[in-house]
């Protein structure tokens, strides 16, 4: 899925959605007041049953300040059948924890040489956010691709990567750094293979 922070993931694996579900389920079925919780900030938060919703994934270009340094990079969206399910929400209505599945295939393009070549980023994310919409957590199933922006990534080099395997980046509060915690898979660096 391509996110306009510059991050692109899908996510859907069965065994994984089946689980949610029953959680979700048990969540709902318990006693009032027990199926949400409050953090320490006093932001709470609950479960919710929603259904599947599109996740439409455009077109973007990723400046070459922000990722491949000497070029700009174009990401387009060549097939894509990307879904999208809340599963809970912040009392103030924004979601909490979003889960994204589906195929896509995109078409990544050094916009100065014209070099292009497409990549399955259909693999599977679990995107928690702050109650602001600010991205906190995304745990990653891939392919998926993620933008590790210059000035911003923490535990990898800079640049726009396709993740194949488990990953997990954490965003600080501010939304301003990105740290790869979890690497368990290969990684293609987009801005090298496009050079």
């Amino acid at each position: 899925m391509k996110i306009s922070r510059g991050l692109t993931a899908t996510v859907g694996a069965a065994v994984l959605a089946a689980g949610m579900t029953t959680g979700m389920a048990t969540a709902a079925a318990a006693p009032a007041g027990t199926a949400g919780y409050v953090t320490a900030g006093g932001t709470g938060w609950h479960w919710v049953n929603e259904g599947w919703e599109p996740a439409p994934q455009g077109d973007t270009t990723l400046p070459a300040a922000r990722y491949c340094k000497t070029f700009d990079l174009a990401l387009d969206t060549v097939s894509a059948d990307v879904r999208g399910k809340v599963l809970s929400r912040w009392d103030n209505g924004n979601a909490k924890d979003t889960y994204y599945t589906g195929p896509l295939i995109t078409r990544a393009v050094n916009l100065t040489t014209g070099k292009a070549k497409n990549y399955d980023m259909g693999g599977d994310m679990l995107e928690t956010d702050y109650p602001d919409k600010t991205p906190h957590v995304l745990q990653m199933w891939g392919p998926v691709g993620v933008g590790m922006p210059i000035g911003a990534s923490r535990g990898m080099p800079p640049s726009y990567y396709v993740f194949d395997g488990y990953h997990v980046v954490r965003f600080n509060a501010a939304g301003t750094e990105r740290t790869a915690t979890v690497k368990l898979g290969p990684e293609t660096d987009l801005c090298a293979a496009l050079r």
